[in-house]
């Protein structure tokens, strides 16, 4: 878990960074560097998190414009997950803000449901 929550902790620290939106920037904190690292956080976190048999670490989305608004598991018990919100693309969802409590049993029908679609289209 301490690989897991290194993680999250960097993934969330992208929250914080004002990213520059000049088009073609090759800048650290160009909006486009952010988000290629940050995906490539929650690619791992996602690999981590199976491993691990847990849902901390593991995202949800919520539609949201022509996109969605990304929230990260940071923790769970037997009924609810916490999350927290992800400066990912577009804002946060109006149900959930920057953080809240959702059902357990949501959190797993919405990421264990994801993992079966991924599983079946990766199949040839």
């Amino acid at each position: 878990m301490e690989t897991i929550n290194a993680k999250m902790n960097e993934l969330l620290a992208f929250n914080t960074v004002e990213p520059v939106y000049t088009f073609g920037s090759k800048a650290e904190n160009s909006f486009d560097n952010i988000m290629k690292r940050q995906e490539e956080l929650m690619d791992e976190l996602k690999v981590l998190a199976k491993a691990k048999k847990t849902l901390i670490g593991r995202t949800i989305q919520f539609p949201m414009a022509d996109s969605y608004a990304l929230y990260l598991i940071t923790g769970a018990n037997t009924k609810t997950v916490q999350l927290k919100w992800l400066k990912w693309c577009d804002a946060w969802d109006d149900r959930c803000g920057y953080a809240c409590r959702l059902s357990r049993k949501y959190a797993e029908q919405t990421v264990y449901g994801r993992d079966r679609l991924d599983e079946m289209f990766s199949k040839k």
